[in-house]
């Protein structure tokens, strides 16, 4: 008898939106800005992804977010279906994938430093795929959500005023 994967999937997108909401609002407090609404929080499960496609997670952040809880690891798949994700609406792709009784891994561009010769100053290879951990991720998903706040400062600001 098949199990279903569903509940396991929709739990491991709570769970990723959970850790990201709780991230939204300790920068919110650094800022002194208030606490969103539970009904308010950024990142929530996006109910119609199976029917309209999109990413796992609903989010105004241009934020491409993919969520796999599965054991069978099919990483260059989703990949492949995050990036489309992205490519459609202009957002960064993010991929968070986790094993049975292990941690969640993520899959995101960036670009890499290189040194050529005897120079100090690197050049890049431009964007290349890379797995983080998630702590990694949380750090810089912490610093991405600052600076959204500050170039967004006429929405996030103007709220509290």
């Amino acid at each position: 008898m098949a199990i279903n994967p569903g509940p396991k999937g929709q739990n491991g997108e709570r769970e990723i939106a959970k850790i990201l909401n709780k991230i939204v609002g300790t920068v919110r407090t650094t800022y002194g800005l208030s606490q969103l609404a539970k009904d308010d929080e950024l990142f929530q499960r996006n109910q119609n992804q199976t029917a309209v496609g999109g990413s796992d997670l609903a989010n105004p952040l241009y934020l491409e977010i993919e969520v796999k809880r599965q054991e069978q690891l099919s990483i260059n798949t989703w990949w492949k279906q995050c990036v489309a994700s992205a490519a459609r609406t202009g957002g960064i792709a993010i991929l968070v994938y986790r094993q049975n009784r292990k941690k969640w891994a993520v899959c995101m561009y960036a670009d890499i430093p290189v040194f050529q010769g005897k120079t100090k100053t690197p050049s890049y290879l431009g964007l290349q795929r890379v797995q983080i951990d998630m702590d990694t991720f949380k750090t810089w998903f912490s610093l991405y959500y600052s600076e959204w706040l500050k170039f967004n400062e006429h929405i996030a600001f103007d709220i509290d005023r």
